[in-house]
């Protein structure tokens, strides 16, 4: 067990950077047990990929021990893999973010304007279930454990995964410590914000339909129509039913990858809005 965490010790020291991370991808996990994380997820992936081998080439000894044996070149790989899961939650915090920003300017626009103080306005907002909320908690806690709000500012845009977020920090930050008015400078940046999203749409609105189209047409026409002659080609030749049932579960894995790409694909076109 002690070599086991000193190796766990060992491998956050070769990735210095990570504590920043997972700091941006809002989760509460240490590098130690993100490191763990990653660990069991490569050998559970590893033992899934030796049962899916053993599953297909269980007839073929000879196959199988090459199979088996080759694949332990893929651990370092499914390592690498899980490791770097954290940046996608980063990416998907981030556009979480994004997406809230107007509503998170606003609201501190609001809090300003009927009275309440900076410090106060992020505490109330810091307690609502959003991404925001969630954001400046952080940012509030930090404030309250004794650091200024200049500080817990600067601090906050040093680890926000979103960089229109971390723009708007940093004016907050400039304008307390030079003294601005910081209305001014909210409804600037709403005005900036909202005409970026407007161009944004109007971007989005031009390459979905050639997404749709190539999804429909690569997706589910050409799939469909292949299959259909595929099958009725396998009968004039004559193709043995063992063979034709290995060539039909690799074009339908194919398929359910491509699939699986084009869904990712439009999800991910749509999310950057």
């Amino acid at each position: 067990m002690e070599f086991y965490t000193n190796y766990i010790r060992y491998r956050v020291r070769k990735v210095p950077n990570l504590k920043l991370k997972l700091k941006k991808s809002g989760t509460k996990l240490t590098p130690f047990q993100y490191i763990h994380q990653t660990l069991f997820m490569t050998l559970l992936s590893y033992v899934a990929l030796v049962v899916l081998l053993f599953l297909f080439f269980k007839r073929k000894t000879f196959l199988l021990f090459v199979t088996e044996f080759s694949s332990i070149i893929l651990i370092p790989f499914i390592y690498k893999f899980w490791l770097s899961y954290v940046d996608v939650q980063i990416s998907k915090y981030g556009r979480q973010l994004d997406g809230d920003l107007l509503f998170i300017s606003e609201y501190l626009l609001v809090s300003l304007q009927s009275g309440l103080p900076l410090g106060n306005a992020i505490e109330r907002f810091s307690r609502l279930k959003r991404p925001g909320g969630k954001f400046f908690k952080e940012i509030y806690m930090e404030f309250e454990t004794g650091k200024d709000l200049e500080n817990a500012l600067l601090s906050g845009s040093d680890y926000s995964p979103s960089e229109d977020l971390r723009v708007l920090l940093k004016k907050l930050y400039d304008s307390l410590t030079i003294g601005a008015d910081l209305d001014v400078i909210l409804e600037n940046f709403i005005s900036e914000s909202s005409d970026k999203k407007i161009v944004e749409i109007k971007s989005f609105s031009k390459k979905l339909n050639p997404i749709i189209m190539m999804y429909l047409l690569l997706g589910i026409v050409l799939p469909s129509l292949g299959i259909t002659f595929f099958i009725l080609g396998a009968t004039i030749m004559n193709v043995t039913p063992t063979f034709l049932k290995y060539i039909l579960i690799f074009v339908y894995l194919l398929m359910f990858l491509f699939q699986y790409m084009s869904y990712s694909m439009f999800k991910f076109s749509k999310s950057i809005l």
